[in-house]
């Protein structure tokens, strides 16, 4: 049994010594198969790192990844993302491919292709637009034969394809700056920063005079300029700048050049360069000279301009001295020019420039201000010495005779002088206080200087203002037309004067002996008198509507209106509006009319008269020629002005003139209406004359109509 069990336990320790050896082979295996398999692992994961790495180096160039097999001939493009797994962005054949081919790149795709598979090229690059979507778009593509067949034919070619349409637009830009910087007609440079010609086109070479490009190049461009030069640092601050010079050419003509310079830098502002233009403007400046010269001469006269006066006025006043400014303005120009022809006109003018030159021009500036008006700047002159040489002028002017149309015609001038900075320290309301002083030289009878007094611009502020508001107020049918009656001696309403009344707005009442004369100088008198008939048409035919018969109305006309040959025909029309016959107004004219042109008068009242109105002569007795006109002209009606009416109750002489005017116009077989009857104590006299028509504050005053109407409606009688 011993024996037995030490065999046993023998065989036991062979069979742990076996386990053991077994067991320590398997875990030796088992790390050796760990470690090859940890190998292997580290190897796939480097291999699919350098994989992602290789796809994101491809997404990070915007590249894509293409295969092609022969044994498919199919062709698989593959773009990649940052995150994403690769994507398929097309597959297809190869002539799947070249259906989306521009046509005009399928020649150079074919040549391509057909030396990668079958010549000995091993690698493959060219560029085609490929149609992907809607638009073509243009295509690098870029790859490598990696297996070839027995024959030599490729089988397995991969490469990389990019989008390069950008890329080509901006080529296609280059070419085009390029080819327009070669051929513009401008001067055109590439600069360094430092302002060094790196290149240039023909058209700089032609400026410079140079004979060869190579001349201009490596040239600092501000030594080329002789006049400004090319700031820096403006230029570095707002990238680009403009600016005129000159520059010299290589003959030593100067000329005047337009220089435009921009900056621009290149990726991550590493460097930059300096686009420069130029623009010969020589001849420009040379035309501005001429017309400068142009723009400041007047080219009738030759003296200085309006612009040019405005210079020299304002050049001394800018350096404060005291200067006399002269307004020249000629009387009687117009009848020269209308009478005599425009020839003659431009002759006078040419006449008094010279005789202004010879009087003024050594000690000042003068100048032509405008039609016939003209300025004369005196700098530091008496003022009794130059109203001295105006009144000197003014006899040289009078002392030209023109004839034309048998009349007998002589120019004059009115001068008005104004000191800087006495009258005033503005140069706009200088000009305006000569101005204002010439107008009152005016007033006092034409032919003479005068100096601006205080407060002279004002009152003709004043009446310039009136004279607008004037305007408006006719153009807006704003003026009232009141009526006064005519009565007979025991007050019975014979007939009513339609009288013009003006409130205005700014000015309050404006009394007819003011307005009136602004109406005539401004022309709007015509106007005034055309609305006062239509009111005397309108009061007549409202009274007959209202009462069943009217009286006669009279209405002013001025000598404008009279000697305007369109006038009857408009008081004709506005009659018949009104279905009123003309013989219903009495039309009332002063002998101004006359005095500015007698036939064309006489053939207007003519006419007037033919038509059927009534022709009444005005402020009889205050003339100096009013006789004469009763001779000429057939008035059937004279009205006594009440000049010749007041004191005839006290003055026996007053009285004795009175009756014998009367009996003259009486025996011309002419109604009289006698004006200003203003006391009953004036009727007894009025009486004996035998007139039966009186006009009158004795009867009434002049009132707006509805009040005239309704008064005489209640009592027809004062």
């Amino acid at each position: 049994m011993s024996g037995k069990s030490t065999y046993t336990e023998k065989q036991f320790a062979v069979l742990q010594r076996r386990l053991k050896r077994q067991r320590v082979a398997r875990e030796s295996a088992e790390a050796i198969l760990t470690q090859k398999s940890l190998d292997m692992y580290n190897m796939l994961q480097q291999s699919k790192l350098a994989q992602k790495n290789l796809e994101l180096a491809l997404w990070a160039s915007q590249e894509s990844f293409w295969s092609w097999q022969a044994e498919t001939d199919v062709m698989e493009i593959r773009s990649f993302s940052l995150h994403s797994e690769s994507v398929s962005t097309w597959s297809g054949t190869l002539i799947q491919l070249m259906r989306r081919v521009h046509e005009d790149d399928m020649e150079n795709l074919q040549f391509h292709w057909t030396m990668a598979l079958h010549g000995n090229r091993e690698r493959i690059e060219f560029s085609f637009r490929l149609k992907l979507d809607r638009d073509y778009q243009w295509v690098r593509l870029r790859g490598r034969v990696l297996r070839r067949g027995l024959a030599g034919e490729a089988l397995h070619i991969v490469g990389t394809t990019k989008d390069i349409t950008q890329q080509r637009k901006a080529e296609q830009s280059f070419h085009l700056m390029a080819s327009a910087f070669a051929s513009s007609r401008e001067p055109m440079l590439v600069l360094t920063p430092n302002l060094i010609i790196t290149e240039c086109n023909e058209a700089f070479i032609e400026l410079l005079g140079a004979g060869t490009k190579e001349q201009c190049l490596g040239v600092n461009f501000n030594e080329l300029l002789t006049e400004e030069k090319v700031d820096q640092t403006r230029l570095v601050d707002e990238k680009q700048v403009r600016f005129e010079s000159k520059v010299v050419t290589q003959k030593g003509e100067g000329k005047v050049v337009d220089v435009s310079l921009a900056l621009f830098d290149t990726f991550q502002q590493a460097s930059s360069y300096l686009i420069a233009t130029m623009r010969d403007i020589s001849d420009k400046k040379r035309s501005e000279i001429r017309l400068r010269q142009l723009a400041l001469h007047d080219d009738l006269t030759g003296l200085a301009n309006r612009n040019a006066l405005r210079e020299a006025v304002t050049k001394y006043a800018n350096e404060s001295q005291h200067f006399l400014l002269v307004f020249v303005d000629l009387d009687g120009f117009k009848a020269i020019n209308d009478n005599a022809g425009h020839e003659r006109g431009d002759a006078e003018l040419q006449r008094i420039g010279a005789l202004l030159t010879g009087m003024f021009g050594p000690i000042g500036e003068v100048g032509r201000w405008g039609g016939d008006e003209f300025i004369v700047v005196l700098p530091e002159q008496d003022i009794d010495s130059v109203v001295e040489k105006s009144q000197q002028l003014i006899k040289q002017i009078e002392e030209d005779v023109i004839y034309a149309k048998n009349t007998e015609m002589r120019l004059s001038a009115s001068i008005g002088i104004a000191q800087y900075p006495e009258h005033s320290d503005s140069i706009e309301s200088l000009i305006q206080c000569a101005d204002a002083a010439m107008y009152q030289a005016k007033e006092l009878g034409k032919g003479q200087a005068f100096v601006y007094e205080p407060g002279l611009y004002e009152s003709m502020t004043q009446q310039i203002s009136m004279a607008n508001d004037l305007r408006r107020a006719v153009e807006n049918h704003l003026l009232d037309f009141y009526i006064q009656g005519k009565y007979a001696s025991n007050g019975e309403l014979k007939g009513g004067e339609v009288l013009c009344r003006w409130i205005s707005g700014l000015h309050g009442v404006v009394s007819p002996t003011v307005f009136i004369p602004i109406a005539e100088e401004q022309k709007l008198d015509r106007a005034i008198g055309l609305q006062a008939l239509e009111s005397a048409c309108d009061y007549i035919s409202i009274m007959e509507s209202q009462q069943g018969e009217a009286i006669p109305m009279s209405v002013n006309i001025t000598a404008n209106q009279l000697l305007d040959s369109n006038f009857p025909d408009e008081a004709v029309h506005i009659c018949s509006l009104s279905h009123v016959s003309p013989e219903c107004i009495e039309l009332e004219l002063t002998e101004s009319a006359f005095i500015r042109d007698e036939k064309q008068a006489l053939r207007a009242l003519t006419e007037l008269r033919e038509r059927g109105f009534k022709l009444s002569l005005d402020d009889f007795g205050t003339g100096f020629s009013s006789l004469s006109y009763l001779r000429s002209f057939q008035f059937e009606v004279v009205k006594v002005d009440r000049s010749l009416v007041q004191g005839i109750h006290k003055d026996s002489k007053a009285n004795a003139l009175f009756l014998g005017l009367v009996a003259m116009l009486k025996s011309l077989q002419i109604d009289v209406v006698v004006e200003g009857v203003e006391l009953e104590s004036y009727l007894p006299f009025i009486e004996q004359a035998d007139v039966h028509l009186m006009q009158g504050f004795y009867f009434d005053k002049p009132m707006p109509y509805d009040q005239f109407l309704a008064r005489h409606t209640h009592d027809p009688s004062r």
